[in-house]
């Protein structure tokens, strides 16, 4: 009898009396009474494995179960067109139970608190659960390098909800800014992929906004600010120029080789000394694998390095999905940037190698292949790198919206596209 668990989600939850509602999920609480392949996260990689794994399990002597702490599964790639008032924040999101009706998978929504690898063992709040082979895939945190105040006083964009608290306090701040003749001033730090597209968003979104509260959209400036000499700095350098390029002539203001050192309620400092004040501060500089990963392994910046297989240096058996794994290029040997096409590709690899595992197949080794990326600047402009072809205009635009359908397509099928997710 063999219990498989993927582990995803967020660790920030009260702990509710062990094994109290294990009885009623069917999930174990003690040693197996059947065969369970149990799957705790519903990101990019996690859904990936559970999607792969259903679809190559040819035998009836498993059941699949799907945990996470949301009954959603959320598009983050679209996550900055919530934040920029362009989408909203229910076309971000998929329900579970969409995604496995007539799968054999079951979903639990449940928070993971603790991982004990050496006793096999995974504590959520809804009690704790036994595995054979465990898929940790728990997605990344906000880094904020020890920078004070900025944690306390800067939002992230990590997620449906954290856009949609964005997207609240940009309305709130021009309301509240009716009747005054100030600058509105929104920072954005960081600037890459993330931030970029951010800047790119809300440079669109303003003016319509001061339009809106009968302001002089000159009144209201985006702010990107970037450490390195360039936006996109780990990107090609000729499009990470088109995109400063765009960003400019929509009114951003882009302060490159100056980081953030300090923050307050107020504002920001900068290295050079200069203070810029704000009413919103967005901090996109930076992420890092969850604590929970640090339980199980030595890690490189919270993210544990995985062997060919993708399984935990030191723990066969273990994977590690995602972001909170530190995957390396196949050639150079650098770490390689978190993102959902890695992920993905990830995923699908763990999914046969868990099969291999069961049933005494040949494992497959996994070889990251980074086909490169589409950044949205706003709805009307964009630039990107797909396998070596530079794209910009209208060929990004569409690529971009390809790329979406065609992971839509991958988790759903015809039947999510034709209800427009």
């Amino acid at each position: 009898m063999r219990a498989i668990a993927l582990v995803g989600g967020y660790s920030h939850a009260s702990v509710v009396e062990e094994g109290k509602e294990l009885a009623a999920l069917g999930a174990p609480a003690g040693p197996c009474a059947s065969r369970h392949v149990l799957i705790l996260g519903a990101g990019y990689g996690g859904l990936r494995v559970a999607l792969r794994l259903e679809k190559v399990m040819h035998r009836n002597d498993c059941e699949v179960l799907l945990i996470d702490q949301n009954d959603y599964h959320q598009y983050i790639h679209r996550i900055h067109e919530v934040a920029g008032g362009r989408t909203d924040e229910k076309e971000a999101v998929v329900p579970i139970p969409r995604l496995i009706r007539g799968k054999k998978i079951r979903f639990i929504r449940a928070k993971v608190l603790k991982i004990d690898p050496s006793n096999k063992l995974v504590e959520t709040d809804r009690g704790t659960l036994r595995f054979d082979i465990l898929v940790v895939a728990l997605g990344s945190d906000t880094q904020f390098f020890g920078i004070k105040g900025l944690e306390e006083h800067s939002l992230t964009l990590r997620s449906v909800k954290s856009a949609s608290e964005i997207r609240k306090r940009v309305e709130e701040a021009f309301v509240s800014a009716q009747g005054e003749e100030r600058q509105l001033r929104f920072i954005v730090g960081g600037g890459g992929f993330c931030g970029t597209e951010l800047a790119g968003e809300l440079a669109e979104w303003l003016p319509l906004l001061a339009r809106k509260h009968g302001m002089d959209p000159s009144r209201a400036k985006v702010v990107l600010v970037e450490m390195k000499e360039a936006i996109l700095p780990e990107w090609n350098p000729k499009l990470a120029g088109k995109a400063a390029e765009i960003l400019r002539s929509r009114g951003v203001e882009l302060v490159l080789g100056k980081a953030i050192v300090e923050a307050d309620e107020k504002g920001v400092l900068l290295s050079d000394g200069r203070r810029l004040e704000a009413d919103l501060i967005v901090w996109v500089g930076g992420i890092c694998g969850v604590d929970e990963i640090s339980r199980i392994c030595p890690v490189v910046g919270q993210r544990a390095p995985i062997d060919e297989y993708s399984e935990a240096l030191g723990f066969p058996g273990v994977y590690v999905v995602g972001d909170c794994a530190l995957v390396r290029d196949a050639k150079t040997g650098k770490p390689l940037p978190a993102s959902a096409h890695i992920a993905m590709e990830q995923g699908d690899v763990v999914a046969e190698n868990i099969y291999a595992d069961l049933y005494r197949g040949v494992k497959r080794r996994y070889v990251p292949k980074h086909v490169g990326e589409v950044v949205s600047l706003g709805s009307r402009h964009a630039v990107g790198d797909l396998w070596g072809i530079e794209l910009t205009g209208i060929a990004a635009r569409m690529a971009k919206k390809l790329v979406h359908l065609a992971y839509v397509y991958s988790i759903g099928g015809f039947k999510l596209l034709m209800k427009g997710e």
